[in-house]
């Protein structure tokens, strides 16, 4: 269904929400992620040529090596930011336990 609105050139969630909206298509956020995610996974199962790539532009259909490379290097960079993110607070926990049993 949603694949018909994402097309080779950049469009923003926005843009392709709106789109499906103007046809009559209720869609919401977490739904267009999940059925992202399905779509590549068809991909990775070699039902689908084309992969859904993803940046600060948007998505778009690609069957570029390169452009599946770079949007899965992005991917990697959020997640081992999310990694840090997580160390951080799991530290930080940690210290204030300890600050407050020292009191």
């Amino acid at each position: 269904m949603i694949e018909e609105y994402i097309t080779n050139e950049w469009k923003t969630k926005k843009t392709i929400l709106n789109e499906l909206r103007n046809d009559s298509i209720y869609i919401n956020e977490r739904n267009f992620r999940l059925r992202i995610e399905a779509l590549n996974k068809k991909y990775m199962e070699h039902e689908l040529d084309y992969f859904i790539v993803h940046s600060s532009r948007g998505y778009k259909k690609t069957t570029s090596r390169e452009e599946i490379i770079d949007s899965v290097k992005e991917n990697h960079k959020r997640a081992m930011n999310l990694l840090v993110k997580e160390s951080k607070i799991l530290k930080a926990l940690g210290e204030n336990e300890n600050l407050e049993l020292e009191w």
